[in-house]
């Protein structure tokens, strides 16, 4: 805070009664210091005399044990009347006489340890005294007496407060009359300084009174104003010459001023001039546009009927280059026309119905010919489900053939992808981002920002080397944004390039009706490239297939033989051509050869390139049709409909999905960071009959739906979770015009009525604490998403609904390969691997689930088992999660006392919600108290110590009665029974089938076969099959089986 004190007089008081203060109170402080450790001392070595006096005359009584003149001694301390208590103890330690003063005195302890010394206490002073003669120690006293050091500082510090007050007073009086030494002449020359700037007369000075530094001050401030006089006399005069050199100024100006008018004339002609001739010209090649291209589409014509003919191999390659020739130049001839038009305004944007998939069959089977001349691998991503769009269709096409056909032009080995994300959809709007990728050359950054202007490309040597006129960006551009759409471009030199644009349209509502004969079909697509692999899958599910992938012709046989060993099939099989390997004929030869008619599906080859070739091959006969990459959502369509249409009638149905439970046919997605309690809510809703995604936090869910809007009916969302928690996700999606309908039901462990406001304020139309009851769970559920109450579940013991679960990654893994996994979940376990699974007891529960339910305890201390196997239905699956909650929780008392010391209670919060809502979904009540507690301390403070060290041991409970459930779930037959059906099978088909549905995720039908396994191999061999399989880790529990296989096949014959 700053002193506004403008006075130097009292500027100089201050400084000096400051400094006067800090002396004065430095010495007081000192002397405080001093007096009080004196005192201190001077009191101990009176009491300590007064206590050898004492002693000295008591040696005699405790010698000869006479504890009345002890006392008697002791008495004599009566006359001072600070000494509150007195005593004297034996040699030994034990009390032999003492005194009190009166009995609010305290009383001398029972026994005593000799020795010397003395210890201030609050308000008293006792000192201990050995009792000694020429034999040694005889005893020791002691004495206690009343020292009010309180009393003594404030008698102290009153005497010290008078003395400084009167120093500063004396002190403040000299400096007074002393000052006005230096602070007269500054005032003076103060004084003459205001007179100054009032009158305005710098002809004034200031008095000098003396030689030191306020006189030195004068004579500079005198100086000044000398200075001052004479540049405003200076500037006087300055001013009278500038005013005579303005009028004439004014005069040359408003002459200058006639003659730019003059010439602003001329140019605004010539500038009309110039733009006619340009008109003319852009007119000019705009209306050649059919005479330049009538001659060079007939050079065309007649170069490809003249390459029909039979040509040597010379005329051959001749006439191949006329054609190569021609089509370059009538592409650049093509740009400079379109360029033409759009310089002179006619170029006209249209809007017209159309189908976005006829547009991207155009693109397929334009762009197919120049990939497959450069061996490059073309992908084209399906279209979203958005019905007939109103646009452009024609310009759109040029768009991305523009686009594509530099991708191509650019990238000498790799791959060309299409892809189409689809940002915003309502019932008459969408916009589509357009993306073509590419494994070229890339762009440097430095040129990126000039690729869309007219006549440019990256550099010099990319003319020279690739060619082109540099119109086509240009182009693209201009159509892209007078459709109302932005163009860009992300690159990086050397690893490839991505240009994106995105366009506004206009939707026609429109049903799709897919024809009855290919509803559910089950195709397995093998492509040695992931992308290929993985576009053609995502077609297939687009069109409401289920697809499988196999990266080799080895693979496809592993998993055809799976099939087969289970006792179902694949409807079509989609083979690459030329793989490694086996390749698709070799593959398609194994599979004619391997299985009877009847259980052979539809063989469709794909190739890239060099299809006249492949439709040449001797065994071509093998396949019932062929694709040409890129392959298309109609064009896969199609082919299967008449490779099915030739084989005679609709083929085999699949068998259709049941549903008897509450909740049949809902799409529901979760999303919680817990993955146990993805866990619990994703088996509670299967087992009602719905189907399940899952996101770990708010951005991989919204990322998912942005990819996948139609995917889902309804979203349980968490409202704490990391990188996007539940209110900032809801509110990102209501701002989506898809979304702004979608059902949102909060989840928390927390059921505050603040979380439920926040809730609703963030656009969610429900809430559900946890742990969950069912049946609001499913009530909740079934309102949002069908507008009505649920119905009960049937009772009857019939077979509960397929699971379907889709393990939703974020939006970058729809197109990695962990996709063939999620398919996998996300479709119906195939009639096989639906054989494994134990047949339903009353009530809900499996089987197993009843037999080891049998043989658990009625209850478990820490542990609600009743209400956790309701869930569970089986203690061997409760058992793994529990082990589950142990890895992740086992330490959370250590990790939260470290966040109170770290961070006090505040810290608490995030990590105790989350214990909350786990423990209550195991049904562990003690620990769901007690963290709830925790979040209630963390948020209004509490004793957050206390109640860590009781959440410690309750979870020292739990995890004991975890180990125990473990042990009688492992020991008292809670393994599911061995159908006899897979008693008969061999250890190999056990093996193969177990893959199946390890592959499928599906632990259930993985834990009956495991079963079955366990009595014929040895023990031990199965165990890091079920750890994985405990931990939900299905790609780790396939690995261990594969090498189980690979070790039993290396293996001696006959060997146990």
């Amino acid at each position: 805070m700053k002193l506004r004190i403008r006075s130097v007089r009292h500027k100089l008081l201050l400084l000096v009664l400051a400094t006067n203060l800090c002396a004065l109170a430095l010495a007081g402080i000192s002397l405080l210091y001093h007096d009080l450790g004196d005192n201190r001392d001077t009191t101990v070595r009176e009491l300590t005399s007064i206590a050898a006096i004492l002693g000295q005359g008591s040696v005699l009584a405790i010698e000869f044990d006479d504890a009345k003149v002890a006392n008697e001694n002791l008495a004599l301390l009566r006359a001072n009347a600070n000494i509150l208590t007195g005593a004297i103890y034996t040699a030994s330690g034990q009390l032999f006489a003492s005194y009190r003063r009166d009995a609010k005195s305290p009383a001398a302890p029972a026994s005593l340890k000799p020795g010397d010394g003395a210890s201030f206490g609050t308000g008293d002073l006792t000192v201990f005294r050995r009792i000694t003669d020429a034999e040694g120690v005889r005893g020791t006293v002691y004495l206690r007496e009343r020292y009010d050091l309180g009393a003594w500082l404030r008698g102290y510090l009153a005497i010290l407060a008078a003395v400084l007050l009167g120093s500063l007073l004396l002190g403040l009086g000299l400096s007074s009359l002393l000052e006005r030494w230096i602070s007269g002449p500054i005032t003076r020359v103060s004084d003459i300084a205001r007179q100054i700037v009032r009158e305005r007369n710098y002809r004034l000075r200031a008095p000098k009174d003396s030689e030191d530094e306020v006189g030195q001050l004068a004579d500079a401030f005198n100086g000044m104003l000398q200075t001052l006089e004479h540049e405003i006399t200076e500037r006087a005069a300055a001013e009278t010459e500038v005013r005579a050199l303005n009028t004439g100024l004014e005069a040359r100006v408003a002459a200058r001023t006639g003659e730019l008018r003059v010439a602003n004339a001329a140019l605004e002609a010539r500038t009309e001039e110039a733009e006619a001739a340009n008109r003319a010209k852009a007119e000019f090649l705009a209306n050649m546009s059919h005479e330049i291209r009538t001659p060079m589409n007939g050079i065309l014509g007649l170069a490809y009927l003249l390459e029909q003919r039979q040509l040597d191999a010379d005329a051959a390659d001749l006439v191949r280059k006329i054609r190569n020739a021609g089509r370059s130049l009538q592409a650049i001839i093509n740009d400079i026309l379109d360029l033409s038009k759009i310089e002179a305004g006619r170029l006209e944007i249209e809007r017209v119905p159309f189908d976005l998939s006829d547009v991207l069959d155009n693109l397929a089977s334009i762009m197919a010919a120049s990939a497959g001349d450069k061996e490059l691998e073309l992908t084209i991503a399906p279209p979203p489900h958005v019905g007939q769009l109103v646009g452009d269709a024609l310009r759109l096409e040029q768009v991305l053939i523009n686009l594509t056909g530099n991708a191509i032009k650019f990238t000498a080995r790799g791959a060309v992808g299409i892809g189409l994300t689809l940002l915003e959809h309502s019932d008459n709007h969408a916009v589509l981002r357009f993306a073509v990728t590419d494994t070229g050359i890339g762009i440097p950054a430095d040129k990126q920002q000039h690729i869309f202007s007219a006549f440019s490309q990256a550099d010099s040597s990319t003319t020279r080397r690739y060619g082109g006129s540099g119109l086509g960006l240009t182009i693209c551009r201009y159509l892209v944004e007078h459709m109302g759409g932005q163009i860009g471009v992300n690159s990086v030199p050397g690893r490839g390039s991505e240009f994106w644009f995105t366009i506004p349209f206009d939707c026609v509502a429109a049903g799709q009706v897919e024809p009855a004969a290919l509803t559910n079909l089950d195709v397995l697509v093998v492509d040695d490239s992931d992308i290929s692999r993985e576009n053609i899958a995502l077609m297939a599910r687009g069109l409401g297939w289920s697809a499988s992938q196999a990266e080799s012709g080895e693979q496809a046989i592993s998993r055809l033989h799976e099939r087969h060993q289970t006792g179902s099939h694949f409807d079509a099989l989609l083979l690459d051509w030329q793989m490694p390997g086996m390749d698709g004929m070799q593959l398609a030869q194994a599979i004619r050869q391997s299985y009877p008619a009847e259980q052979q599906p539809m063989l469709m080859m794909v190739t890239a390139y060099a299809r006249d070739e492949l439709l040449r091959h001797p065994d071509i006969e093998l396949v019932d049709g062929v694709l040409t990459k890129p392959v298309t959502s109609s064009c896969l369509y199609n082919a299967l409909a008449r490779a099915q249409q030739r084989r005679g009638g609709d083929g085999d149905k699949l068998p259709e999905r049941t549903a008897s439970a509450r909740v049949a046919g809902v799409r529901v997605l979760v999303t919680d960071d817990s993955d146990i309690n993805r866990e619990v809510a994703m088996r509670i809703l299967t087992a009602e009959g719905a189907t399940v995604s899952l996101a770990s936090n708010g951005r991989e869910a919204v990322d998912w739906l942005v990819q996948h809007p139609d995917a889902v009916d309804l979203v349980l969302m968490d409202v704490q979770m990391p990188v996007l928690d539940g209110y900032e996700a809801t509110r990102l999606l209501r701002q989506m015009p898809a979304f702004a309908g979608l059902p949102i039901v909060a989840l928390t462990a927390g059921a505050f009525k603040s979380q439920q406001d926040e809730a609703r304020e963030a656009g969610m139309d429900a809430f559900v604490a946890k742990p969950f009851n069912v049946d609001e769970l499913m009530d909740v559920v079934w309102n949002l998403a069908r507008g009505g109450p649920a119905p009960n579940q049937a009772g009857t013991g019939a077979a509960a609904a397929p699971t379907e679960v889709a393990a939703t990654a974020s939006a970058d893994a729809a197109h990695t390969a962990t996709a063939a996994r999620t398919d996998a979940a996300a479709t119906t376990a195939p009639a096989a691997t639906a054989a494994f699974v134990a047949p339903v007891a009353p009530g809900g529960a499996t089987a197993a689930a009843a037999v080891g339910a049998s043989a658990m305890p009625a209850e478990l201390p820490g542990i609600d088992l009743a209400r956790a196997l309701a869930v569970w239905k089986e203690p061997r699956q409760y058992s793994a999660i529990l082990d589950r909650f142990a890895a992740d929780f086992g330490d959370i008392a250590d990790r939260l006392a470290a966040e109170l010391a770290a961070r006090g209670p505040a810290g608490l919060d995030a990590a105790s919600h989350q214990l909350k809502g786990v423990a209550g979904n195991l049904a562990l009540p003690e620990v769901t108290r007690l963290a709830a507690a925790l979040q209630q301390a963390a948020v209004h403070g509490g004793d957050a110590a206390g109640l860590i060290e009781a959440l410690r041991a309750a979870l020292a409970t739990v995890l004991a009665s975890a180990a125990s459930l473990a042990a009688q779930a492992a020991g008292q037959g809670t393994s599911p029974p061995v159908p006899a059906a897979l008693a008969a099978q061999s250890v190999p088909q056990l093996l193969d089938a177990l893959l199946a549905c390890l592959d499928h995720d599906n632990p259930d039908a993985a834990t009956s076969l495991l079963a079955a396994l366990s009595a014929r191999l040895p023990g031990g061999a199965l165990d890091t099959v079920r750890a994985r399989l405990d931990g939900f880790d299905f790609r780790g529990a396939e690995a261990a089986v594969r090498a189980l296989i690979a070790s039993l096949r290396d293996r001696p014959a006959g060997a146990q």
